[in-house]
């Protein structure tokens, strides 16, 4: 790989960061406007979201065809890409690469609660309408950690997959 394609790589890479990074806060947020029970700003950042996975996708692209010109490559791993760069210019990427792999962690996490915590208030609300409505098939528990336990009701309202 030439001189000019590494440089184009990790400006691309810098880039793919920074959405990223914009990812990560969307999701900070997100968890607020959960806690907050805020749904315009929820819908709100959820087509943000969107924008900023499209974004990324398209640098992906870009980078697929800088460092594979002329081919029909649909993904890659970057340590393809590695491979391709002489040795002694990999530190850079390499760093870069490390980043992105911690802040997509960070994000995983982050994704990983916020579904909790709409399965967790959706199991709270499908309980009490169905104390409500009076079609409850066990009684209610919580534990020594006072966390709920569902009782065995029918579900009656669930997350989108």
């Amino acid at each position: 790989m030439d001189e000019g394609a590494i440089q184009s790589l990790e400006r691309l890479l810098h880039k793919k960061i920074m959405l990223y990074h914009d990812l990560l806060e969307c999701f900070k947020e997100e968890r607020e406007y959960l806690i907050n029970v805020d749904l315009d700003e929820l819908w709100s950042i959820s087509k943000k979201k969107e924008e900023l996975c499209a974004r990324i996708q398209s640098i992906r692209q870009e980078i697929i065809a800088c460092t594979f010109p002329g081919t029909n490559r649909e993904s890659f791993y970057l340590a393809q890409v590695f491979e391709l760069i002489p040795k002694d210019k990999r530190a850079t990427c390499h760093a870069l690469y490390l980043t992105l792999t911690r802040i997509k962690s960070e994000i995983e996490v982050l994704r990983k609660e916020n579904m909790i915590y709409i399965d967790d208030s959706l199991q709270l609300l499908d309980e009490i309408m169905s104390i409500i409505t009076g079609n409850t098939t066990g009684r209610i528990i919580y534990n020594d950690k006072c966390h709920f336990c569902k009782s065995g009701t029918n579900t009656l309202l669930s997350r989108e997959a």
